[in-house]
């Protein structure tokens, strides 16, 4: 947003300095990008009349000499060598810069003027067109004025030439900081200056209008008074259309809005004056009555810039007797809008509901200055004001008179807004006393104190302020104003937390100690995901969660699994030529409940979003093993294996995890070479070599083995270490080999052979694998070895072998072993 010092100045009814402007405005929460002097070059041109002409003395085609009374002593004046092609006469004055003035170049550049010599003619400055003053970009003719006398500065002419363009960055909770008018209330607040908005002076009216000229109340109809509470309207008749004076082309051009005409630029002044956008119909172009309707499914507009639209049904516009004549909010159409033949105009000034002009703006494409004021709110209250102003400056700029009465549809009213604000909360929240002026914070920025009791304020907010919606918001305001600066230092009084606070928290940072503590690196992944990286790890679009408002195609869909976030930074690693990766990452993943819509339609306003965010753990190890001294091999399943047993080792206490081969893998797991982790009984994630499909969507050119975990579940079926006295005897190990079928699961046996090999028994490892020609077909050899201890006494041989015995009988009966 673009502010004018001076603007700022006229409205606070004085001149604090730029300074401490912009410096107020930053400490009051609005951040200022940029200050840019302007004008103060013009101070050394004049303004000088044509006392005569006379062709260049060496026949120079397109030069005249010009003899111009600058106000010099003598009054002689001085003769300059010009290039226009018409030169005015009497009593319009052009500018003249005298050598040491400064102008701009063709290419913009600020230049000093010095004696120069033009085909042997020595001219003593130049007469300046509207460009080379930095005044527009007109370059046709001379710059000519009115109302001066020779010899007078252009700045004491008309000081609003010199200026302080202010560059500020507004947030979109602000609307009211997208006027003057708005900007200036903040100034005033934070300096302590006394504030009085501007009065708004009723529209010229001459009573002497024809009936037909003037627009009854009747025949405006809001049809529609959700989307438009409140339509306000005026007829100015006697128009004339031309150019602007040069004080409003120059504010306008230099606050980035282009003069058009007289009566466009009036309303576009308002607008930059109240952050009221305004819009001026060709009266004698409509047939009345005027409605405002949403359209008709198909309806076609011709835009004010040529573009032809099919309107939609949900399109709120302004449309006569025979077709629509502006989407209402965002931009006007060709055939309604004021020309050089207008003399009658109609103006608007309405509220639109602002998600409504939000949705049609982006529906087309559209993002106007009237759109993004509309989409963040306008003052409600202050449509009959902006109505007025605008009707006031038509008729200043364009010579015209109100005819007939202003309209004022306000088919919905709005009740005042009313907050309490105590005092002491304040405190609370700031962590000092409320400053004694905050009462005339308060009021000097528009929020009437209807009644102080104690500490506490019953007021008013202003419907310019819509994002004072709570006492936290007063708080917030006061705080702002009164200077952050102002709030003193002083460490919180932190209690210690009780216990089982915070235990996500916890759990997240325990785990990140036993990745980093294993040798993986943390990786932190956008929430957000292209449909063609979740298509990459063969997700299925209907199970996914879809943004209603994205901000690109590439971060529309909320994550299923980290996984997908992952492969792409393994696709960037590889593509960097480093293949070995070994990441982890823990954060939320979305899922939609189970029977909601995942993203198609708008979700329905309720507290939570229909939405299940577990924490999830995954591991993505890419490339090769780490080795030594041995040709490097590629990761595969036992090393993804190895990792989550390590993490849930420390994770889920004295619960030993086991692995299933069974059961649905995930879209981006190997269908052969994956298995369920489970806990308990209960699954806590899978983990999996890459599918196949996956590596080669994404040119993964090494192994990849992936583990997912469920954090929540896995704290779940925690169990806390039991602690047991370390027994003094000795342990005894027996190994036993089993001739097996090469589709019997090794887990299976073990699990057969450490529940029957009895109490003494401690554990049971598999430590060999052997397959050979001398072995039948389809089976090969497993080796495990079983641990025997007791606490009392040395165990003998024989028990041993008793034991040892009864657990390879019952892998017989249950597997078809055979013993080795």
């Amino acid at each position: 947003m673009l502010i004018s010092y001076k603007w700022l100045q006229e409205i606070l009814g004085a001149d604090p300095g730029v300074d401490a402007v912009t410096s107020a405005l930053g400490r009051g929460g609005l951040e200022v990008d940029r200050v840019t002097h302007v004008g103060a070059s013009l101070r050394s041109v004049v303004l000088a009349s044509v006392v005569a002409t006379r062709p260049h003395p060496a026949g120079k085609k397109g030069l005249t000499v010009v003899r111009v009374d600058a106000g010099g002593a003598g009054g002689e004046g001085v003769e300059v060598a010009c290039g226009a092609p018409v030169i005015p006469a009497a009593p319009a004055l052009v500018c003249y810069a005298p050598v040491g003035a400064q102008v701009l170049d063709r290419s913009g550049a600020l230049v000093t003027l010095t004696e120069k010599a033009v085909a042997g003619f020595t001219s003593p400055g130049m007469l300046c067109a509207e460009d080379e003053l930095g005044l527009g970009s007109s370059h046709e003719g001379l710059l000519t004025v009115e109302g001066g006398r020779p010899g007078q500065s252009l700045l004491d002419w008309e000081p609003r030439l010199e200026d302080w363009i202010i560059e500020l960055s507004v947030t979109p909770n602000r609307p009211d900081a997208l006027g003057h008018l708005g900007v200036a209330r903040d100034v005033a607040a934070v300096l302590g200056l006394p504030f009085r908005p501007p009065a708004v002076a009723a529209p010229r009216a001459s009573g002497a209008a024809a009936p037909a000229a003037v627009l009854a109340p009747a025949a405006v109809e809001v049809r529609d008074g959700d989307r438009c509470p409140r339509y306000d309207g005026q007829v100015i008749e006697g128009v004339g259309v031309r150019p602007s004076p040069l004080w409003a082309r120059v504010r306008l051009g230099r606050l980035g809005v282009r003069p058009i005409t007289n009566i466009v630029d009036a309303t576009n002044l308002v607008m930059l004056e109240r952050g009221q956008p305004l819009h001026a119909f060709d009266l004698d172009t409509l047939r009345l009555p005027i409605e405002i309707r949403r359209a008709q499914p198909g309806e076609a507009f011709v835009a004010l810039d040529g573009q032809k639209l099919t309107l939609d049904e949900d399109d709120l516009v302004i449309a006569d007797a025979d077709r629509v004549v502006a989407l209402a909010g965002v931009i006007g159409g060709a055939d309604s809008g004021v020309t050089a033949t207008t003399r009658r105009v109609f103006l608007e000034s309405a509220y639109f509901e602002p998600r409504g002009i939000r949705r049609s703006a982006r529906r087309y494409g559209f993002h106007t200055e009237a759109s993004h004021r509309f989409e963040r709110e306008v003052d409600i209250s202050g449509v009959p004001l902006s109505r007025d102003r605008g009707s006031a400056l038509i008729c200043e700029l364009a010579g015209g008179e109100a005819a007939g009465e202003p309209i004022d549809a306000y088919v919905a009213p709005r009740a005042p807004r009313r907050l309490t604000l105590r005092l002491s909360r304040y405190q609370r929240i700031i962590g000092a006393e409320a400053p004694a002026r905050a009462r005339e914070i308060l009021e000097t920025l528009g929020i009437s104190v209807l009644e102080q009791k104690a500490d506490r304020l019953l007021v008013e907010v202003p419907e310019h302020r819509p994002d004072i919606a709570e006492e936290i918001d007063l708080i917030e305001e006061v705080a702002r104003v009164a200077g952050y600066d102002q709030i003193p230092s002083r460490l919180p009084r932190v209690g210690a937390a009780p216990a089982g606070a915070r235990g996500d928290y916890r759990l997240r940072r325990k785990v990140r100690q036993i990745c980093t503590g294993i040798g993986l690196h943390e990786a932190v992944t956008y929430s957000f995901l292209s449909p063609q990286e979740l298509k990459a790890a063969r997700y299925d679009d209907a199970s996914l969660l879809r943004l209603l408002n994205p901000l690109s195609e590439e971060k529309s869909v909320m994550r299923p699994s980290l996984v997908p976030g992952l492969l792409t930074v393994v696709q960037r690693s590889q593509r960097y030529n480093v293949p070995r990766v070994r990441l982890f990452e823990v954060s939320q993943v979305f899922l939609p409940h189970q029977g909601e819509a995942s993203g198609a339609s708008p979700l329905p306003r309720i507290e939570r979003p229909p939405v299940n965010e577990p924490t999830r753990l995954t591991i993505f190890l890419a490339g090769p093993r780490d080795s030594y001294l041995t040709r490097p091999e590629d990761v595969d399943f036992y090393d993804g294996k190895g990792v989550v047993e390590a993490v849930l080792a420390e994770l889920a206490g004295s619960v030993t995890p086991a692995f299933d081969l069974s059961g649905e893998a995930p879209p981006w797991a190997h269908p052969k070479k994956g298995a369920r982790v489970l806990l308990d009984g209960r699954e806590v994630g899978y983990v999996a070599e890459l599918h196949p499909d996956v590596r080669e969507a994404l040119e993964i050119t090494s192994g990849a083995v992936v583990a997912e975990l469920d954090l929540a579940t896995v704290a779940a079926a925690y169990k806390a270490p039991v602690a047991a006295k370390p027994s003094r005897f000795p342990a005894m190990r027996h190994d036993v080999a089993l001739l097996l079928p090469l589709d019997v699961p090794a887990g299976d046996v073990l699990e057969v052979l450490r529940t029957t090999a009895g109490e003494r028994c401690e554990k049971v490892e598999m430590f060999d694998r052997y397959r050979g020609e001398e072995l039948p077909p389809g089976t090969h050899s497993l080796g495990f070895a079983l641990w025997f201890r007791s606490a009392e006494r040395t165990l003998t041989d024989d028990e041993v072998d008793k034991w040892t015995k009864a657990a390879v009988d019952a892998a017989k009966a249950r597997f078809g072993a055979q013993q080795r």
